[in-house]
């Protein structure tokens, strides 16, 4: 019993070391692009993209803004929250605590250099988080994470 208990202890922190699923970006908790545009035009790229997936913008944060009231200096920094009501309510039906998660938060900042990123939870880890097992909820969360994954191409001037 003692190894038992060993042996998964040792699987897990190298299951949370390794991500979720292992691969180069598969599975990485938080998953992070570059834009090729400024914060603004880049969060509009990303809401316009998933627009036709049924995913609305219910808030937009402007950390810096609300910083700079407080006469504190930071980076410009956003965070949009994003709803697919029909996921959504599968998702939360398949494990209450989905709601700690949901809506969809993505998050924008620059570097001193200007440089724009664009990140977010990966949703595959939410199976591991929500322990979720349930084949249809999965292929939710699968969905998310392709629904995520083709709007961030919006970012990039290559794409069309």
């Amino acid at each position: 019993m003692k190894n038992a208990s060993l042996l998964t202890a040792v699987l897990l922190a190298l299951f949370a070391i390794s991500g979720c699923s292992g691969g180069k970006d598969r599975g990485a908790f938080l998953k992070e692009h570059t834009s090729d545009y400024n914060i603004t035009e880049s969060a509009k790229r990303i809401t316009q993209a998933l627009a036709p997936m049924n995913y609305h913008l219910l808030r937009t944060i402007d950390h810096e803004a609300r910083a700079k009231a407080l006469k504190f200096y930071l980076k410009p920094t956003l965070t949009l929250e994003l709803d697919n009501p029909k996921i959504s309510a599968k998702l939360l039906d398949c494990n209450p605590t989905m709601a700690v998660d949901l809506p969809l938060r993505i998050g924008f900042y620059n570097e001193l250099n200007g440089t724009t990123h664009l990140v977010y939870t990966n949703p595959e880890y939410w199976s591991l988080k929500h322990n979720i097992k349930d084949k249809t909820c999965i292929q939710l969360i699968n969905l998310l994470a392709r629904d995520l994954d083709s709007a961030s191409d919006a970012i990039k001037k290559s794409a069309k």
